[in-house]
């Protein structure tokens, strides 16, 4: 995998506001290419009549069904920075396609697609507040969304340091600080588990589509599988890193004490620098 410094400022902004914006991160050829699969994936969807309550199209572990999402899986835009945000011990733990067609006419300003949430399923109850930062997701961006209102990923910064709910003012639609995220076709954004976030409606006239990549810790179960079939494994047997990060291993004791060849990307950590930064609070 390559290496793509994550600056100062970067680690700065991403530790109090829990999100970053990546201009730009995917080549022409690489976003056609994954905007391509993912029309493929959502015409089926469509004809087999699976979108959602929302009237959206979801795919959870996206990366079986095609290999334009391998390009992904260890991107040098982004991957690196999520690495030496999080550390060598990581996994691929979501992906997660998502497309929101527009909403039908007479939709509320108010409707949310996904209400105000912090990632990690049941674990984000389970777990004492204030809780470390344990996942993050990156959101590649294929249509353009650098217009409010168009099903954009709304965001409070800085509520992964939050302990309770949000606050909400008198009359407001949504809580305190909120803000829609605004990107071009390309862009990508990073957000940890902890932030709260939601999906405001579509009252647009172009279908949002995104594709998410998340991970987490390797000692943490995978949100969408349990473990990828061998036809994944085969594919990236001689790439040691991918090999990692689709949560293969070598060995019973390779997820609490792993060694080098269960984790590559200690050796990529080392090789580049890289500081691991443990569990932030």
């Amino acid at each position: 995998m390559q290496f793509t410094p994550l600056t100062p400022e970067q680690r700065r902004f991403f530790d109090e506001n829990g999100y970053l914006i990546v201009r730009n991160a995917l080549t022409p050829s690489v976003l056609e290419r994954v905007t391509a699969a993912v029309d493929r994936l959502f015409e089926e969807g469509l004809r087999e009549g699976r979108l959602n309550k929302a009237g959206a199209f979801e795919l959870r572990n996206a990366i079986v069904h095609n290999d334009a999402f391998l390009d992904l899986l260890d991107w040098p835009a982004t991957v690196p920075l999520a690495v030496q945000l999080l550390g060598w011990d990581i996994q691929l733990d979501t992906s997660h396609i998502i497309v929101r067609p527009p909403q039908p006419p007479g939709t509320s300003v108010d409707f949310k697609a996904l209400g105000w949430h912090r990632d990690g399923g049941i674990a984000t109850h389970e777990l004492p507040e204030p809780q470390p930062r344990l996942r993050l997701k990156i959101c590649y961006v294929l249509s353009d969304m650098s217009q409010p209102g168009r099903g954009n990923t709304r965001i409070i910064p800085g509520s992964h340091r939050l302990i309770g709910k949000p606050a909400w003012g008198e009359g407001g639609i949504d809580p305190v600080g909120a803000m829609e995220i605004l990107a071009q076709p390309g862009d990508a954004f990073l957000f940890e588990h902890r932030l709260y976030h939601a999906v405001g409606p579509n009252l647009s006239d172009i279908t949002r589509k995104t594709v998410f990549m998340g991970y987490s810790y390797r000692w943490l179960r995978p949100l969408d599988y349990v473990v990828q079939p061998p036809t994944l494994e085969e594919k990236v047997r001689h790439d040691p890193i991918r090999w990692q990060l689709l949560g293969f291993w070598s060995s019973p004791m390779a997820f609490s004490l792993p060694k080098d060849e269960d984790v590559p990307l200690r050796a990529w950590c080392r090789q580049h620098g890289v500081e691991v930064p443990g569990l932030r609070p």
